[in-house]
């Protein structure tokens, strides 16, 4: 039958993650009360290597969860940011598994100090509630408000931190919805651990902090400006928002050092891939730390704007977070578009691209002799090498009579005045001549 000890140390076997040392303590207290047994050894010997095995356990289960001895590379644990992935507080922090350098909890925030032993005098953590701390690979995300340096000058904008300086945040409170956001720029870091358990007693006064010099005060975080989430936010449209531009990320090369390389790199993609956007005329507008608004303006409005933002996955490149525009029909009509064509109305003024506009085929996909052309939610081909046949009812002709129920739309461009068939295919009339555009049997129809 076994004894207390051997329960009580079966029981430690199985939950040795969630020992304490308490635990540990009852376990080797148990070794002073083993009863005698039946041993092929000394018992001197069965006692000391009973007292071994219990030193042995003690000494494994107060390892320093952050020391120099490695966990399981599956299991991560604290200050390893990827044991909080998913978790919501890196993300109130700004912060990510791979712009994290540590990421650990605190009981109670006002043992900052045990953590961070250089760290200076911040009153605000002086709290018992608990703390959750990340400090940063490099600076942090946020944009930092106040005004010029003693010498009048403009502040600088710091790009880095100085070895063995961080950037740290650290969220008061247990429930991330509420929890206290504090920022700290240019920490010392020196002597940080998360292992300060053998610091605080478990009965008796709490130690106190050595007294030391005050920091001066860090500037509070506003947060980023609008725009520099989405270029939306900054446009002054008099019709619409652009139903067919580009929106969102856009690709540029991994290479990018600077803001205005971002613009010029996303530029030239819509140049060569003739995407609707002005191509020309954009201005830097407003900059932070971390992102640069780029616009282009018409009669004093900004009519399109570009995002250039630094990269989440390596703050020393660039790269292009957010696009968006009016309708083409608010822009400049001088202003280069690439290969797209626009349409007018009768009156002569251009029509909304949300309305009909064309453009060459996808070369990608061998269809670059084709011209597509979209009338509301309806699409037509002009396609003299016929490589859209399968998609078509008619073939497309540059000799065709005008049908009787076709009914003039009133849009016209270069290729001449569009006339429409109900349910049918779109005529082109210019001068003496009629071609048939044949509609698409699929709507829906793209190019991967």
């Amino acid at each position: 039958m076994k004894d207390d000890f051997d329960d009580l140390l079966d029981r430690w076997l199985r939950d040795r993650g969630a020992s304490d040392r308490a635990t540990i303590r009852a376990l080797a207290g148990n070794v002073a009360t083993l009863p005698p047994r039946r041993r092929h050894r000394p018992p001197i010997l069965a006692a000391a290597a009973a007292v071994a095995v219990a030193v042995g356990l003690a000494a494994f289960a107060l390892m320093p969860r952050g020391g120099s001895v490695s966990a399981s590379p599956s299991v991560p644990v604290p200050p390893d940011p990827a044991a909080f992935a998913g978790d919501p507080r890196l993300a109130q922090c700004g912060a990510s598994v791979a712009t994290a350098a540590y990421v650990f909890e605190m009981a109670q925030a006002r043992d900052y100090w045990l953590y961070l032993p250089a760290m200076g005098l911040s009153p605000e953590l002086d709290v018992d509630a608990p703390g959750f701390v990340v400090v940063y690979r490099s600076i942090h995300p946020f944009v930092v408000s106040g005004g010029p340096a003693a010498d009048g000058l403009p502040r600088a904008v710091r790009t880095t931190v100085a070895p063995g300086r961080h950037d740290i945040c650290v969220l008061v409170g247990a429930d991330v919805s509420t929890a206290e956001r504090n920022i700290y720029s240019d920490v010392d870091t020196s002597g940080l651990t998360v292992d300060v358990t053998s610091l605080v007693p478990s009965d008796g006064p709490r130690p106190t902090r050595p007294p030391g010099p005050t920091p001066p005060p860090t500037p509070t975080p506003e947060p980023d400006p609008a725009w520099a989430a989405d270029a939306t936010t900054s446009l002054e449209c008099d019709l619409s928002v652009s139903s067919v531009g580009p929106t969102g990320p856009m690709p540029v090369d991994d290479g990018i050092e600077t803001p205005d390389a971002a613009l010029h790199d996303v530029l030239e993609f819509f140049r060569i891939s003739g995407i609707i956007f002005p191509t020309e005329g954009l201005v830097s507008r407003a900059a932070t730390s971390r992102a640069e608004l780029y616009t282009y303006i018409v009669a004093g409005r900004v009519k399109a704007a570009i995002v250039a933002h630094i990269r989440d996955d390596d703050a020393t490149k660039w790269g292009v977070s957010s696009v968006a525009s009016c309708d083409h029909a608010e822009w400049d009509p001088a202003t280069p578009t690439g290969d797209v064509t626009f349409w007018s109305d009768a009156a002569g003024h251009r029509v909304l691209a949300g309305t009909i506009f064309s453009f060459p085929g996808p070369g990608h996909c061998g269809f670059e002799s084709t011209i597509w052309l979209h009338v509301r939610d309806v699409l037509y081909f002009r396609d003299p090498q016929h490589v859209m046949a399968e998609w078509v009812a008619k073939p497309f002709s540059t000799r065709v009579t005008l049908p009787k129920a076709a009914v003039d739309s009133g849009f016209h461009s270069d290729f001449g005045h569009l006339w429409l068939e109900p349910d049918g295919d779109a005529y082109l009339v210019k001068g003496s001549g009629v071609e048939r555009w044949p509609r698409s049997t699929d709507q829906g129809l793209g190019c991967a």
